[in-house]
């Protein structure tokens, strides 16, 4: 007890004599004896603790099956087309307004809800053949043809050019 409050003195002088202004008298200040303060005494440890273990970093996530993916892609198309549909009525209904009472307003319409069913029916298209695609080519773990390298041959790509009296064209065939 008796030292804790020698400590507890000891420091209260050191702040006093820190805290003391510059103009003030040296021999008011507290003595250099009452202002030792003992070093604390550190706590025993082992000489050589373990350095901690780090958590072990988290198993990556599974990857998704080529399967889900194309049916979410069928998904899309299914989506697509109904949107398709929905957008040709509505430019079809607009058509037959623009006969009955020909305006700016009619075509403006009609020509908007065409262009957004032809735009459904390119999404429709691409998200189909993608969903056809991964389909055909999922994991054999999913039930479906193996899609190793080994077991397929190449794909093979023809072109071929038509040009007549009247225009032309291009064509291509992918074999895979």
């Amino acid at each position: 007890m008796h030292t804790e409050r020698f400590v507890w003195a000891g420091a209260l002088a050191a702040c006093v004599s820190a805290a003391a202004p510059a103009h003030a008298d040296p021999e008011a200040q507290a003595s250099p004896a009452s202002a030792v303060i003992p070093a604390p005494e550190a706590p025993a440890t082992s000489p050589r603790a373990p350095p901690p273990v780090a958590p072990p970093a988290p198993a990556p996530a599974p990857p998704v099956a080529r399967g889900t993916v194309s049916l979410a892609a069928a998904g899309v198309a299914l989506a697509g087309a109904a949107t398709a549909v929905s957008f040709g009525i509505l430019a079809l209904q607009n058509k037959n307004d623009f006969e009955k009472n020909a305006t700016y307003a009619s075509a403006d319409r009609g020509n908007n809800d065409a262009a957004y069913a032809d735009g459904a029916i390119a999404l429709a298209v691409c998200a189909g053949v993608t969903s056809l695609v991964l389909w055909l080519t999922r994991d054999a773990a999913t039930g479906g043809p193996v899609a190793s390298p080994q077991a397929r041959p190449p794909a093979n790509v023809s072109a071929s050019f038509v040009v007549t009296s009247h225009g032309g064209g291009a064509g291509a065939l992918l074999h895979f």
